[in-house]
């Protein structure tokens, strides 16, 4: 695949550059849950207290040995025989959404978002969640890559973590999606559905984009949309290839830049 797939938490089995930005930026204790710090001190001189660092996505790598010491997942996946799929703090999300779009039912927005944010902290064994959902000032950081400097990035977003009933619904939801999102994090597929139906979390662009005609061109101010088949399956079903692409709308391809039909790009509210 010519461009860089979507991954909002981790490369390979290294930290990311957008969940650094978030985790460190709004001083989340689920971090030491996910990853490991790394030694090398000057790896994070940009924020010195918050021994971690991520790998941008998409990013220019002259050579892959340059980053094994940037933080990896934790260790204690090793050892994990079962895997999150869908948690009681992921109800409470997906209520705070549906309580906002105004679905009966579904309950007080802010009651769930809270709600959520307490259930994603007791389940991954996080402490500080009283600090954390009060904290109204912290907001993600920007990223700053210590071996090239083409993958430094501003943080697309300035989302804080305290609920306020006076921010307007899309302000609202993107506290909501964000949260979501961190407390997926061994779901990543799911996150990335959510983030090509909402928009949320607001990332950057990957920095190295090498997307082609032969699999779809991705804007530089747009990301992939889908994965497209296979080569075998291109090469060995052809009819039911052309089949499937019909069936994703008029003029659709078969490639990266085509939206599935619930990612209408649309406005959310």
């Amino acid at each position: 695949m010519p461009v860089a797939v979507i991954s909002f938490e981790w490369n390979d089995t290294r930290m990311g550059a957008v969940i650094e930005s978030y985790l460190g930026g709004l001083k989340d204790g689920r971090v030491s849950k996910f990853f490991s710090t790394t030694s090398k001190a000057n790896l994070y001189a940009d924020h010195s207290s918050f021994p971690y660092k991520g790998i941008r996505n998409g990013a220019y790598v002259d050579v892959k040995d340059q980053r094994v010491d940037f933080s990896r997942v934790s260790e204690d996946f090793q050892t994990i025989q079962t895997r999150r799929a869908f948690t009681a703090a992921e109800v409470k999300f997906l209520k705070a959404e549906a309580g906002l779009r105004g679905w009966a039912g579904a309950g007080d927005p802010k009651t769930n978002y809270e709600d959520g944010v307490r259930l994603s902290f007791a389940d991954w064994g996080a402490g500080g969640v009283d600090a954390y959902l009060a904290d109204n000032t912290s907001k993600p950081w920007d990223y700053v890559d210590p071996i090239d400097a083409r993958n430094n990035f501003t943080s697309a977003s300035t989302v804080t973590v305290a609920w306020n009933n006076a921010d307007n619904n899309e302000l609202k939801l993107e506290k909501i999606m964000t949260q979501k999102w961190i407390n997926n994090f061994t779901n990543t597929l799911e996150s990335w559905v959510d983030f090509r139906r909402t928009g949320y979390p607001k990332i950057p662009h990957v920095a190295r984009n090498d997307s082609s005609p032969d699999w779809g061109v991705i804007a530089a101010d747009q990301w992939i949309k889908r994965l497209p088949f296979l080569d075998a399956e291109r090469t060995g079903n052809p009819n039911g290839v052309a089949d499937a692409t019909t069936k994703l709308g008029a003029g659709a391809k078969d490639d990266i830049a085509t939206r599935l039909w619930w990612d209408t790009g649309g406005a959310n509210f």
